[in-house]
């Protein structure tokens, strides 16, 4: 059996200034860096044999940092980067809300309707087929043991909704994952089973704010 452990990177500077990172890149703040040594903490007794990244700084910094001192080998895949939101990343979602609010709108409510070309962004339907496609190539290097994938909050909540059934349209249906969360995911037989989902018990004594 595989397990794969997906862990959203830690708080980001513009996690905290409530603006849209997507392939832009904010590095981790503080708190975000002391939530990751918590957390390495926590999962340093797991014998990872591998360990996948987005290849954006937040995501490997985050790797980094929780690999330690191991042996672990670091593979950077293009396809767990975060969704693409264009000419408005690096802006204050309130901006955006004033210059697209359609687009805005639909993009916290219906995934389905969402529509960023106006803004060169990337659609839900695109983000899910390079989602699937990076862990399609996963599930085939790996047979089994534990893995552990550093991502981003909208590509970790495309492929738990794959995991779970949901299609596009039940996209807002779960919450979105928080920032140095992890999420167990077994694989056997052709067939996903979600074990944990978004667990933050490392973070007991911490007040967890996050933001896409």
């Amino acid at each position: 059996m595989l397990k794969i452990h997906f862990i959203r990177h830690g708080q980001t500077e513009w996690n905290i200034e409530k603006k849209l990172q997507g392939h832009l890149n904010s590095s981790l703040t503080e708190e975000g860096i002391e939530q990751t040594k918590i957390l390495y903490e926590k999962i340093k007794h797991i014998n990872f044999n591998k360990i996948y990244t987005s290849p954006q700084g937040r995501a490997v910094q985050t790797a980094k940092i929780l690999r330690g001192e191991r042996e672990i080998q670091i593979f950077k895949v293009e396809e767990f980067m975060e969704m693409g939101f264009g000419n408005v990343e690096g802006i204050e979602k309130e901006r955006f809300k004033i210059k697209y609010p359609k687009p805005f709108m639909n993009l916290w409510t219906d995934a389905i309707k969402y529509d960023p070309s106006a803004f060169g962004g990337e659609s839900f339907v695109e983000v899910k087929k390079r989602a699937l496609k990076g862990l399609e190539k996963l599930i085939k290097e790996n047979v089994s043991g534990n893995i552990m994938v550093v991502s981003h909050g909208m590509i970790l909540k495309i492929i738990f909704g794959y995991v779970l059934g949901h299609g596009l349209d039940k996209f807002w249906v779960d919450p979105v994952p928080l920032n140095t969360s992890v999420t167990t995911v077994s694989y056997s037989k052709n067939i996903f089973k979600m074990e944990i989902f978004s667990n933050v018990d490392h973070l007991d004594n911490i007040e967890v704010v996050s933001y896409i």
